[in-house]
């Protein structure tokens, strides 16, 4: 190979590692900044009939959230390429651990146009052991108004929707827990 060609070659293979390394930079600063901004979700009690929404395990099988009614439901939906959804994830981590053991809580963190490979993968490389499943626009329902990521929906134990946010939010303030506890006590 020519001595030029060697050197054009060398100065592109340059600039696209240094462009990778600069754009994981400012997505890294980007996720913190938001992060670091993220409020409690200002939560109100306004309970409504739900959709029957359809989810699937990250194996396939499909769920419905009819199938959850006597627990109080935490879903958040979200996805790995929404920068929101990934500086709120840690907080919403924090959130499942406080209730991991409690059968009265069920955690639904539905990725929405990912699949399998991406969320496990999403998973291992930010230590999340969240229960995380699969969705597809057309299993969600209309009523439910999903026009931004994260969506996040609590439902009570009779399984009406009674709160819904949108944004990232700090899921592991203290008012979310008393949010839910009271949801657990009615």
């Amino acid at each position: 190979m020519p001595t030029i060609l060697r050197r054009v070659v060398l100065a592109l293979l340059t600039l696209t590692v240094l462009s990778i390394i600069i754009g994981f930079v400012f997505l890294k600063f980007v996720v913190h900044k938001i992060a670091s901004n993220e409020q409690p979700p200002q939560l109100a009690y306004n309970p409504q009939s739900a959709p029957d929404l359809v989810y699937r395990t990250l194996d396939g099988v499909p769920l419905h959230l009819s199938s959850t009614k006597g627990k109080v439901v935490f879903l958040d939906l979200w996805g790995t390429w929404c920068i929101q959804c990934i500086a709120e994830m840690p907080t919403v981590q924090k959130l499942y651990d406080h209730y991991r053991n409690d059968p009265n809580v069920e955690f639904l963190i539905v990725s929405r146009m990912d699949s399998p490979t991406a969320v496990r993968s999403y998973a291992r490389r930010n230590h999340l052991n969240l229960p995380f499943y699969l969705t597809h626009d057309d299993d969600i329902p209309p009523s439910m108004q999903l026009h931004q990521f994260p969506s996040t929906f609590l439902y009570d134990r009779d399984g009406r929707m009674v709160a819904k946010h949108t944004a990232a939010a700090d899921w592991s303030a203290p008012s979310v827990i008393a949010f839910i506890d009271q949801l657990k006590s009615r």
